[in-house]
């Protein structure tokens, strides 16, 4: 189990390696894959941070994947799209971006679509013996990929984009 575990989150790397050659050569991205650990100190919650390659990742795991960027452009990128896919071997928890207006939408189905936080989808349910269809909302646990949507990238700027999520 753990060595699948470990295979997830070498799988978890190279997927965003693979997002990161696509964008743009005047954007330079760099991916990464951490184990957060959360400790109090003097009554306040400190994170740590740490390579995932380096230490056990086991089911409970929280881990911390992150696009950053430079731009090495002498201009401003406008609509840039920026995908991260939430890899099965784990339940997602959060997003975050750096970058100010930046819209930040939600897949539940392998990013074949998008859409802002909450998410809804149709089911069929059985009411007094009929099938009838309702309107639900789908759990961030259901998530699939994230897209962050950068309307303005400015020339020389840095960011950092990413997602939190559990291994199962």
């Amino acid at each position: 189990m753990k060595q699948n575990v470990l295979s997830a989150v070498a799988l978890l790397s190279g997927l965003s390696l693979a997002v990161a050659q696509s964008v743009p050569a005047p954007l330079k991205l760099t991916s990464t894959t951490s184990v957060v650990t959360q400790t109090t100190q003097n009554g306040k919650t400190v994170e740590t941070f740490t390579d995932a390659s380096k230490v056990a990742v086991v089911p409970g795991t929280l881990l911390d994947m992150a696009h950053t960027w430079q731009s090495v452009s002498k201009s401003d990128l406008r609509n840039m799209k920026l995908d991260m896919k939430v890899d099965p071997a784990t339940t997602f928890r959060s997003a975050a971006c750096t970058l100010s207006g930046v819209t930040t939408l939600f897949s539940a189905d392998g990013g074949k679509t998008f859409g802002a936080a909450p998410l809804k989808k149709t089911v069929i349910v059985t009411e007094n013996g009929r099938q009838v269809q309702r309107q639900v909302e789908v759990k961030p646990s259901e998530y699939t990929n994230v897209r962050w949507q950068l309307p303005v990238v400015k020339a020389g700027s840095e960011g950092r984009c990413g997602i939190r999520v559990v291994v199962k």
